[in-house]
């Protein structure tokens, strides 16, 4: 391990391997909490490491101070599962020659219904371990956690550092394997994960600079230049990047057919989606991103079947994915029906996804467009109203009471402004329709 001040984590790590391991290594880069003195606790050799924004040196550090035949890499922020530490040794004695090392699921719990991760949509999270019960989702995907302890392979990458590429220039094998890693460093609060972007920034840029022809370098830093900058532009040049020096890169894919769709950009966006598979994760993504797209661009019967075709998969996916997430799909397949004439259906669908997940806002949303484009006033406020029950925004009362003076409901209005003036007493556009 490398650590730095993961003492409110380190225990519960150390505790979900001890049983199985022969050694541990703690790499710390500077810990001023009571790392050191957990790590002690559990009989950790400890090597001070200076820190120099080089994910690979350090892990190289802790590496080195290994004795033993197979090394297990963990963060502070994970746990190895139980029933990985339970089948870990019959695996590795079980191991033929040719096999240097094994991937590892990685499980990242989020609080976040549509969260994800590489290409794994959000699942829901129905795991009964004691730190993942408040999690809503976990989405996962794979790094080699698990190796043979051989000179040949050492970390590699100033940032999302790895040993593969040493492994399978060796011409070793490197398969992945049922152990599963538990990961709640995405359950942290929303103001600590910025302070770690704004740290990771300088590290990418760093990283881009001396190792250009890495696709997945480009891909973070398309990611951070838009959620952590708000430089979009910049995000579209780092995405398209990555899938010119790789066209199987498909999370910049869809990375940069968002990107072109926030600039309305929406048939190259659909082009960009072309690219994905029709499979798996991928094939849901698809689908529903390019259904998306389509709206957008007013051309409700195509979208209606990629929305029809995301429903379908995602309700055979392999991994039950949240009701939210559903409904959110279901809601959009009644929109295009309402917009392409399949009013009675298309409003049932709009109706049910709301009320099956009342806490989603874009369903709600979706029903009063679609009350609005019929032109059916009345309903439209009455959506508007039933919204106002779950969400409480100024847009919304504003809404809501626009709708209701637009059909002549003169006290339903002036009892929604008072109450939305009481809860934002600085909005105009709510005064205005008092005044007016």
């Amino acid at each position: 391990m490398i650590v730095k001040n993961g003492g409110e984590d380190l225990r519960a790590c150390l505790e979900s391997v001890r049983a199985i391991v022969d050694q541990m290594v703690i790499a710390d880069t500077g810990s001023t909490d009571d790392t050191v003195a957990i790590a002690e606790e559990f009989g950790a050799t400890v090597v001070p490491c200076a820190w120099n924004d080089h994910y690979a040196e350090a892990r190289n550090v802790a590496l080195a101070a290994m004795t033993t035949d197979w090394v297990l890499v963990l963060d502070a922020d994970e746990e190895l599962s139980p029933e990985a530490a339970a089948a870990l040794p019959g695996l590795v004695a079980e191991t033929p020659e040719e096999v240097a090392g094994y991937r590892l699921t990685i499980r990242n719990y989020a609080n976040e219904v549509f969260a994800s991760v590489v290409g794994s949509l959000g699942h829901r999270n129905t795991d009964t371990y004691e730190r993942a019960k408040g999690a809503r989702t976990y989405s996962e995907h794979t790094l080699c956690r698990l190796f043979r302890r051989r000179q040949e392979i050492y970390f590699s990458g100033r940032l999302h550092e790895a040993v593969e590429m040493q492994i399978v220039k060796a011409g070793w094998r490197c398969p992945v394997s049922e152990l599963l890693i538990l990961h709640y460093g995405t359950l942290a609060e929303k103001s600590s994960y910025e302070k770690k972007q704004h740290r990771y920034y300088r590290m990418l840029r760093m990283a881009v600079e001396e190792t250009p022809e890495l696709p997945h370098l480009w891909v973070q830093l398309a990611i951070t230049e838009r959620t952590t900058y708000d430089n979009l532009d910049e995000a579209i040049v780092c995405a398209r990047r990555a899938v010119t020096l790789s066209p199987r890169e498909f999370d910049a894919w869809s990375l940069l057919a968002g990107y072109l769709g926030e600039k309305k950009r929406h048939e190259e966006a659909v082009e960009a989606l072309g690219h994905l598979p029709e499979s798996g994760d991928w094939g849901i993504t698809r689908a529903w991103a390019m259904g998306d797209h389509l709206h957008d661009l007013g051309r409700f019967k195509e979208a209606r079947s990629m929305y029809v075709l995301a429903y379908e998969r995602a309700k055979k996916s392999t991994q039950a994915l949240p009701k939210e997430f559903l409904t959110t799909i279901e809601s959009r397949i009644g929109y295009t029906e309402v917009r392409i004439g399949m009013r009675t259906v298309g409003f049932r669908k709009l109706v049910q996804a709301r009320d099956a997940t009342p806490m989603v806002l874009s369903n709600h949303e979706r029903l009063m467009k679609a009350y609005v484009a019929v032109q059916d006033d009345r309903k439209a406020a009455e959506a508007a109203e039933t919204a106002l029950k779950y969400w409480s925004s100024e847009q919304l009362y504003t809404r809501a009471a626009a709708l209701m003076l637009r059909i002549k409901e003169q006290g339903r209005a002036s009892r929604l402004i008072e109450a939305g003036i009481q809860r934002f007493p600085g909005s105009e556009s709510l005064r205005r329709l008092a005044a007016g």
